[in-house]
C-alpha cells in the first residue's frame, strides 16, 4: 500500500517569496526552521523533485515538498503515513499562511501599515492601521 500523496492547491502562478515565507511559517511549527530548494522528497513508492521543501525525518519519508505543475499550480508531496501533519493539514496551512502573507503585501501596497501578524490555533491574525 502506498503512502505517497500528491494534494493540489488553488495557488496558481504563485509568488514564489511569498510561497517561501509561507512554507517557513509551516517550518516553524514543525520545529525545523529550514526551507530548502531543489529537493528530491522521497516516500515509500514515490519521489518527487521539488522547487522547494521542508526536509523533516518521517516514518517513510525525508519531508514535505512543493513543486508548480505544468498548468502553474502548487502541489505538496509528502509520504504522509505516521507523519505530523497529513498531504491535506500541510496544505491547508499552506494556503492559509500563502493568503495572508498575500493580503499583508496588499496592504502594504496600498497604504496599511502591519501592526501584528500573528499565528493562531484558529488561523492566522493580521492586525492593520492606516
Amino acid at each position: 500500500m502506498s503512502h505517497w500523496t500528491v494534494a493540489k492547491i488553488e495557488i496558481r502562478n504563485p509568488d514564489i517569496e511569498l510561497l517561501r515565507q509561507a512554507l517557513m511559517a509551516i517550518a516553524q511549527e514543525l520545529g525545523v526552521n529550514q526551507v530548502v530548494e531543489n529537493f528530491e522528497v522521497i516516500g515509500w513508492n514515490g519521489r518527487q523533485h521539488c522547487q522547494f521543501a521542508i526536509p523533516v525525518q518521517l516514518p517513510y519519508g525525508n519531508g514535505y515538498g512543493v513543486y508548480i505543475d505544468e498548468n502553474g499550480y502548487v502541489k505538496v508531496v509528502v509520504d504522509d503515513h505516521g507523519a505530523p501533519l497529513t498531504a491535506q493539514q500541510f496544505a491547508n496551512k499552506l494556503m492559509q499562511y500563502y493568503t495572508a502573507l498575500a493580503v499583508v503585501k496588499a496592504a502594504q501596497e496600498l497604504g496599511f501599515t502591519v501592526q501584528s501578524f500573528q499565528q493562531l490555533p484558529q488561523g492566522v491574525l493580521i492586525d492593520l492601521t492606516r
